[in-house]
């Protein structure tokens, strides 16, 4: 027996998908870069001052050669499954903040280790990702390599890619190419950019040429549709999804004309808001939830892997609203079975920072949430119809724990669950002084990756000498 959620019918999904190629026609498209107008008018596209209109006939052509999976492998040769109904989890992207024990500071080289280190030992957090927190401590010509040479050398697992325009883009594949000891680049997947078109209806040269490099390289993206719901978007949810889709359509098609077959992950990430606000963006708002429904929805349209859910909250402290949000959040991923959560664990502050407590207590709650998307049988040895009718109407059944008991049931060791004697005997413990005591474990406990000679002087080139 398994937990089902859903939204929508087939005739609103499909509205929301002829509105999009409405929008497409009629209003174009900002891509802001001569390599994309090129491509599209090599297919028949109209390209006028600098916006670009395509109707539903080159859109569906397109769309025809997106793959419904990809496998994503690593430095060691394993890979992963993108698009298989099952769910992903990646670092954070970008944090300014850092937040140890209830107290901030900026971030800073020693945070971006240990989180690394804090990433590799997870068994929950599957990719790494060099843009794990802000590196603006770094002098900006350097900062683009130190993040790639600070994740390839702390990190093994799948690694999402650098997007900051085409040389970089290009320069950090061929760089994990050589690191991973790989004769061409295109050989297999080995990095996912993440694309934001980071408003309605246009995107930036460093991402339109990001994203062709990305496709022309044979790697994969992800196509986030970043929009404040009422500001960037029109106030209401229908028209968030239709504008965010018809965007998200649109660099799909890109991908696709840039090179066929490219995988795209769909990612609808449409922020609630709050008018009261001077920022707009409410990110811990109950509307993510049908923003990540609709968008498993489209994604399912499409045939293509989604990308929604996280851990976040706009909660600046570790209380009951960063619970209770960061939980909503998480739970409509895995209901939804979201293939792909950056974002998974950890963030607090409107994505603007990142807590060490917050990382390990979401790392248990997601454990929670695998073991509830996984149900539970129903037959006559679950039933245990033979045990209910031996122990009869007074008896009780705690005789031994059962296979069934640790199949059914998860004993989280964070969560405070004693009774109150014991609970004030062991000195009145928080689930975050508790959490604290297991990121540190987890930090004297990590070990070095294995580094071939070559490696090191690949990572020597990258890290400046002060970080290595």
């Amino acid at each position: 027996m398994k937990l089902n959620y859903s939204i929508g019918t087939d005739e609103e999904v499909q509205r929301i998908h002829e509105t999009s190629l409405k929008i497409l026609s009629e209003v174009g498209v900002s891509f802001r870069c001569e390599a994309a107008f090129d491509i599209f008018r090599k297919h028949g596209a109209r390209v006028e001052n600098g916006i670009v209109h395509m109707d539903e006939k080159l859109v569906e052509r397109a769309l025809s050669t997106l793959p419904k999976t990809y496998d994503w492998y690593d430095r060691l040769g394993n890979k992963i499954t993108i698009g298989n109904k099952i769910t992903h989890n990646a670092p954070s992207y970008g944090p300014m903040y850092v937040c140890q024990n209830g107290k901030y500071e900026l971030s800073n080289h020693k945070h971006l280790v240990n989180f690394h280190k804090l990433h590799e030992t997870s068994k929950v957090i599957d990719i790494s990702n060099p843009n794990v927190i802000d590196v603006s401590y770094v002098h900006g010509e350097a900062r683009e390599k130190y993040r790639l040479g600070i994740a390839l050398k702390y990190c093994q697992k799948p690694l999402m890619g650098l997007v900051e325009g085409k040389a970089v883009a290009t320069e950090s594949l061929e760089t994990m190419c050589r690191f991973y000891g790989l004769e061409d680049v295109r050989r297999q997947i080995i990095a996912t950019g993440l694309i934001d078109t980071m408003g309605p209806m246009q995107m930036s040269t460093a991402m339109s040429e990001a994203l062709i490099t990305y496709a022309e390289l044979g790697q994969a993206v992800i196509i986030c549709a970043g929009q404040t719901f009422g500001v960037t978007t029109p106030q209401s949810m229908a028209g968030v999804y239709a504008l965010g889709n018809a965007m998200i359509l649109a660099a799909m098609v890109l991908a696709q004309l840039a090179h066929p077959g490219t995988p795209v992950v769909y990612c609808g990430k449409f922020d609630s808001s709050d008018m009261r606000l001077r920022s707009a963006a409410a990110y811990g708002g109950i509307e993510a939830m049908l923003a990540c429904a609709t968008s498993r929805r489209m994604a399912d349209f499409y045939g293509v892997p989604l990308h929604s859910g996280t851990s976040n909250t706009d909660s600046k402290l570790m209380d009951y609203q960063a619970g209770a949000e960061s939980f909503m959040n998480l739970l409509t991923a895995y209901l939804l079975k979201v293939e792909c959560q950056v974002h998974a664990c950890g963030l607090l502050d409107s994505m603007n920072s990142i807590g060490y407590e917050k990382f390990i207590l979401d790392e248990e709650k997601i454990e929670s949430l695998k073991h509830l998307i996984k149900g539970y049988e129903i037959d006559d040895s679950t039933i245990m119809f033979d045990s209910i009718l031996r122990t009869g109407p007074t008896g009780q059944h705690f005789k031994r724990t059962q296979k069934s008991y640790r199949r059914d049931f998860i004993m989280p060791k964070l969560s405070i669950r004693d009774n109150h004697n014991s609970w004030m005997q062991a000195g009145c413990p928080s689930a975050e002084s508790l959490a604290t005591k297991e990121w540190l474990r987890r930090l004297e406990e990590y070990t070095m990756p294995e580094m071939s000679g070559e490696q090191a002087k690949i990572l020597d080139t990258l890290i400046p000498e002060e970080y290595r």
